[in-house]
C-alpha cells in the first residue's frame, strides 16, 4: 500500500521543517505534502525547500486535509498537524502500520501529556488529534460540509463509528506542539484561539454522537 504524509500549515515556519523530516524519514512513508493555507511566514517555502510537495489552499484545517488528500493517489493517508515538536519517524510508522499491517480502519496518535493527564485523554475525553492514519476511502466518503476547518477530526471519528471500522488509539511519547499562546505571544489571545478551536471540535463531536444515536434509533424501530 502506498502511504503519503499530508501535512494541512497556516503559519508555522517554526516547526514545520522537522515534521516534514520526521515524516519523510518513516520507511512507509512515498510522499509529504504540505496543503498551505496561505501562510505570510514562509510556511510553504521551507516545505519545498525540504523537499515536500506543496498544494495551496484557501480555508481551514478541513478543507487543507481535502486539498492533500485530492493531490495524491496513495491508499493510506497519514495527517500531521505542522506545530508538532518531538515527531519522531517511528511515531510516523507506527501510525501507518497500524492500518496497513494491524488491520485498523484508523489510528490515532495523542499527545504525550504525562503518565497522570495520558489516560485521561486517552480514555476519558473525545480523542480529537490531527496525527491519525487511515485509509483513503474513510476519508472520501466524508460530506464537503464535513471538511470544514475543525469539525473534520470529529467527522472522521464517527465515520468511523458509523462503517465500524476498527480505531487504535494511544500516546506518541515525547511528541507535543507548540502552543496558540506561544504561537501569539500573548497568553490571552492565545488561550482565546484555543478555547475557540476547541469549543468548535467537541460541539461536531457531540452532534456527530447524537446524530448517529438517532439514525441507530430509527434503524432499530
Amino acid at each position: 500500500m502506498k502511504a503519503a504524509a499530508i501535512i494541512p500549515a497556516y503559519n508555522e515556519a517554526p516547526t514545520v521543517a522537522k515534521v516534514i523530516r520526521a515524516a519523510q524519514a518513516a520507511p512507509s512513508i512515498s510522499e509529504v505534502i504540505v496543503a498551505d493555507g496561505e501562510s505570510v511566514d514562509g510556511t510553504p517555502d521551507i516545505a519545498r525547500a525540504e523537499g515536500a510537495r506543496v498544494v495551496s489552499v484557501a480555508g481551514g484545517k478541513g478543507e487543507g486535509m481535502a486539498a492533500g488528500v485530492a493531490a495524491t493517489d496513495a491508499d493510506v493517508i497519514v495527517f500531521l498537524d505542522a506545530d508538532l515538536t518531538g515527531l519522531r519517524p517511528d511515531h510516523v510508522e507506527r501510525l501507518v502500520r497500524s492500518v496497513t499491517e494491524d488491520g485498523a480502519g484508523m489510528a490515532l496518535g495523542l499527545f504525550d501529556r504525562g503518565r497522570w493527564l495520558n489516560p485521561i485523554f486517552l480514555h476519558l475525553l473525545p480523542r480529537l488529534t490531527g496525527e491519525r492514519a487511515l485509509r483513503r476511502e474513510l476519508f472520501t466518503s466524508l460530506s464537503p460540509k464535513d471538511c470544514r476547518g475543525y469539525r473534520v477530526e470529529a467527522a472522521l471519528n464517527s465515520r468511523a463509528a458509523e462503517l465500524g471500522e476498527r480505531v487504535e488509539a494511544y500516546v506518541l511519547d515525547g511528541m507535543f506542539h507548540r502552543t496558540k499562546e506561544e504561537k501569539h505571544g500573548n497568553p490571552v489571545l492565545g488561550f482565546a484561539k484555543k478555547v475557540a478551536m476547541l469549543s468548535v471540535a467537541v460541539w461536531e463531536y457531540l452532534a456527530y454522537q447524537l446524530r448517529r444515536r438517532v439514525r441507530l434509533s430509527g434503524r432499530g424501530g
